[in-house]
């Protein structure tokens, strides 16, 4: 994600069978060690629907990350959340007419 020439924040994904994982994913100037600020979080929020929509275009019906450091961020937006992972279906984030 860039604003002009300056990158905001990423994600890296992968689809495998009906599962869109999120691999890994940052915003701008986000150390992990405290509360995403306002601007950080409205960064992530964009990505992991930007990742959803990408995981909806080939096929995935849920979503799962295996990593902790966005558990209460996940957990947030309507995630399932147990020790090792957090997930979702689609339709959580996606929302069908």
């Amino acid at each position: 994600m860039t604003d002009a020439n300056t990158l905001m924040g990423y994600v890296i994904v992968a689809v495998e069978n009906d599962d869109l994982f999120i691999i890994k994913m940052n915003a701008l100037g986000y150390n992990f060690e405290e509360k995403p600020n306002p601007e950080q979080t409205f960064i992530l929020d964009s990505l992991m629907r930007s990742a959803a929509s990408y995981g909806e275009t080939f096929g995935a019906n849920k979503i799962t990350t295996l990593f902790p450091d966005f558990f209460d961020f996940f957990k947030l937006r309507g995630f399932d959340i147990d020790k090792i992972s957090a997930v979702t279906k689609m339709s959580t984030i996606i929302k069908y007419s």
